[in-house]
């Protein structure tokens, strides 16, 4: 671990303890909530149309409709792409099949800052699961919340996820299988 990474380790570490001497001096700061399954009334594991209709509902988004949704090229997964008003820059929503799977959040730098965000989420969730410079990992069985540096957050459904994981590991066997198969005919 370089000098670097030591200091910013160092400097979330007496962050949080700041925070939480600041929380329990003024008094009951308000329990510690489960991570929620998406931003604001878009959750994890909807259907592409129930998220387009919610979109275009959504104050902080500028959803125009399918010319906004695209295919990811080697799979039939969609992902819907969208600019946003004054604290959300672009917004990305993934979807595995028809369930929303990932949802990622560009932030906007002029109205937001890293540390207000992370001090709301750490006042919000408990402290994080991980902690790095440039990554702050809140994770549940079923969702994992990440503040990426530099204002980025990111929604995950992890069971989603981690199917999508063994999917890729278990296409690489095969095709590692393949390969020494075909190495063996010479």
């Amino acid at each position: 671990m370089n000098n670097a990474t030591r200091r910013a380790l160092l400097f979330y570490s007496l962050l949080s303890i700041v925070c939480v001497g600041a929380i329990a001096q003024n008094g009951d700061p308000g329990e510690v909530r489960p991570l929620p399954r998406g931003f604001a009334d878009i959750e994890l594991g909807m259907g592409i149309t129930e998220v387009q209709q919610r979109l275009i509902d959504h104050p902080d988004f500028f959803y125009r409709g399918e010319p906004d949704v695209t295919l990811l090229p080697a799979s039939q997964d969609r992902v819907i792409e969208t600019g946003g008003y004054t604290h959300i820059r672009r917004a990305f929503f993934q979807f595995s099949g028809n369930a929303l799977f990932t949802i990622t959040l560009l932030l906007n730098p002029q109205e937001l800052d890293h540390y207000g965000l992370y001090t709301t989420l750490v006042e919000r969730y408990g402290e994080p699961t991980s902690l790095s410079p440039q990554l702050v990992v809140w994770q549940s069985d079923r969702t994992r919340l990440s503040l990426e540096r530099p204002l980025t957050v990111r929604y995950v459904d992890v069971p989603v996820f981690d199917r999508l994981v063994d999917d890729g590991r278990a296409r690489r066997s095969v095709r590692e299988l393949s390969r020494r198969r075909f190495l063996d005919q010479f």
